[in-house]
């Protein structure tokens, strides 16, 4: 690991305050937040496969359900792998800044930071895998299984973070033949040792499988919730639909027109797609680089790409941003690359350096922002909705009352209100209008007089559920056949 950039701590210090400062002073209930159970936050994590981050919960008090603590742990950790990661990869002081700048303020980050219950979790995770690079860099005595140990840890708490590792072995190959790497590192790394790593890398994650398997078996659970992102029979059933999705969503995922930009990703695309131009140019160059460093350049940036984006691959287009973190170390990378040959460039570069930075605040900002409107709006209807049912039944029975609810249809952008993935989601919208995430919700503001029920139990009455209007019209809200029926959208078809 080289040297620092002056300040380095302190700009990325400031950076993550700008990004997520709004976040971690406003008190909003995150989705999952509602549902969030110490007792069952153990079982939970190991049917999804995130067995470490269960343990760490069980083990600690509930940092998934404080505010404030939850976010400070994740921009922490953050903060301390962008610092490390910078020394590693670069020895120039702009170089440095700029893969740090970058790497922290990712349009990605936001989507896993929006989720208290993870994203502390996810920050650690990526401290570990940090930790297992320094530790194959280092070669201390057990170096390799303390790599292969914290590697493991990391993908138990969550399984991006293996991809994630991978793409950083690459992009530290990468440093090296490309010289942007420390001193420090190129000595150590002038033959890079891929069957140790690869080593490495597979006893991490055969670690992290068998543990999983012997929680699985402890505890009489099933693997959940993963699969549904695991699309490969899309392949072979609707093929032209499963590559038309990846092709699509990765174009515009590279091109900064994902929605998750809020349209103004082609900035934040400008300084990675000038570090892919000097790449390139340097593998065409033949005096930059000998033959044999050409190719191995021109693999390990082809593995790194797929590496990143494999997620696509495996969900056939459809898997959540918040999964595709594996592409961040890389995009970082190689904007950074345009500082290490800036040139007579160099003040265009910083301009756009900064614009870059400063739309990532201001869609971070925005998106919390968003959260917090949609907080109130659910508040507001959860008044309004229970002030209807006190109506219908001004004398409530001892036990509690069954209820149904058909979700809301999903928000539109309006104004400085945007719906991004699971930004800008109410708890009445969420997974189609889910009964128990409701009552969880209902139940954080004091009431716990409804008992859930899904909506397939109000089968024999959907004649009478579809005649019903809308909310917030009259009716909208009914007993029918002693079932209490909230209805704030069109019922989905049987």
């Amino acid at each position: 690991m080289g040297a620092s950039a002056p300040h380095l701590t302190l700009f990325t210090v400031c950076l993550l305050l700008l990004l997520y400062g709004y976040e971690i002073f406003n008190f909003s209930l995150s989705i999952d937040e509602e549902a969030y159970s110490h007792e069952h936050v153990l079982r939970a994590s190991i049917e999804q496969g995130r067995w470490a981050i269960g343990l760490i919960s069980y083990v600690f008090p509930p940092l998934g359900s404080i505010p404030l603590l939850s976010t400070v742990l994740f921009c922490a950790s953050l903060g301390l792998s962008a610092c490390i990661l910078a020394r590693v990869l670069f020895r120039g002081n702009t170089a440095q800044w700029a893969f740090a700048g970058l790497f922290v303020s990712s349009p990605f980050w936001p989507h896993i930071a929006e989720f208290n219950p993870l994203s502390w979790g996810v920050g650690i995770g990526c401290v570990l895998t940090t930790l297992s690079l320094l530790f194959i860099l280092a070669k201390p005595r057990f170096g390799d299984l303390w790599a292969a140990g914290l590697l493991a840890l990391a993908i138990g708490i969550y399984q991006s973070l293996f991809l994630w590792f991978l793409v950083l072995l690459c992009t530290l190959y990468l440093s090296v033949p490309l010289r942007t790497a420390p001193d420090e590192v190129t000595a150590k790394l002038h033959r890079f040792p891929w069957l140790r790593t690869t080593l490495i890398s597979g006893s991490g994650l055969l670690s992290y499988l068998v543990v999983e398997k012997i929680l699985l078996a402890a505890f009489s659970l099933k693997t959940s919730y993963v699969q549904q992102w695991v699309r490969l029979t899309d392949f072979t059933t609707v093929p032209v639909h499963a590559f038309g999705r990846i092709l699509k969503r990765s174009f515009y995922l590279l091109a900064g027109a994902d929605p998750i930009f809020l349209g103004y990703g082609y900035v934040l695309a400008l300084l990675p797609l000038l570090g892919l131009l000097i790449i390139g140019g340097r593998l065409l160059w033949r005096g930059s680089l000998s033959r044999s460093q050409r190719l191995q350049v021109g693999a390990s940036f082809v593995a790194a790409a797929v590496l990143a984006l494999s997620p696509l691959l495996m969900s056939a287009g459809v898997i959540p941003v918040r999964a595709l973190i594996p592409w961040i170390p890389l995009s970082a990378f190689l904007a950074a690359i345009a500082f290490m040959h800036r040139g007579r460039f160099e003040k265009p570069l910083y301009v756009v350096l900064a614009a870059a930075l400063f739309i990532s605040i201001w869609i971070s900002v925005s998106l919390f922002y968003s959260d917090h409107l949609v907080r109130q709006r659910d508040q507001m209807l959860a008044t309004r909705i229970m002030v209807r049912v006190d109506q219908i039944l001004p004398n409530p029975p001892p036990a509690r009352v069954p209820f149904v609810v058909v979700g809301l249809p999903p928000a539109r952008d309006v104004g400085v209100f945007h719906k991004v993935e699971i930004f800008g989601d109410s708890f009445f919208e969420h997974d189609g209008g889910d009964p128990w995430r409701v009552a969880a919700y209902l139940r954080t503001l004091g009431i716990d007089t409804l008992e859930p029920h899904p909506l397939a139990d109000a089968d024999p009455y959907r004649l009478v559920i579809e005649a019903m209007p809308v909310w917030p019209a009259a009716g909208s809200v009914a007993i029918v056949s002693g079932m209490l029926v909230i209805k704030l959208g069109p019922l989905p078809r049987a």
